[in-house]
């Protein structure tokens, strides 16, 4: 896994549902046919279940497609980008119960983030 640079000040998100979320970090993932990208996403007060599926996943799907896709330098078919949203920054991969968090995968097909429901 890797870390890449953030800008030093990252401007909020504004979010089809209206909340704001700041980028708190990107991390990469590439194995020998697969590349992961995780963007991890933090909004004060974010509560998945106040915020309701629907719009938790149009937020998601906005920002993969909207700033997941951008920066990546080439974004293939088959990459998977996860979608991460959450009421404060944490550790990655550190279990913590006291974090509200939702994640998205979404798989890239045309230049397009598909949601892979599971």
């Amino acid at each position: 896994m890797s870390f890449l640079a953030l800008p030093s000040v990252a401007e909020p998100v504004t979010l089809p549902s209206g909340g704001q979320v700041d980028l708190h970090e990107i991390l990469t993932e590439s194995g020998d046919d697969a590349k992961v990208t995780r963007l991890r996403y933090v909004t004060i007060g974010y509560a998945p279940d106040a915020a309701g599926q629907d719009s938790t996943l149009r937020d998601a799907t906005f920002l993969c497609q909207n700033r997941a896709l951008p920066i990546l330098s080439q974004p293939t078919d088959g990459q998977t980008i996860i979608i991460s949203l959450a009421d404060r920054a944490a550790p990655f991969g550190v279990m913590d119960a006291s974090v509200a968090q939702i994640f998205e995968v979404f798989t890239v097909r045309n230049d397009t983030c598909i949601w892979e429901a599971f």
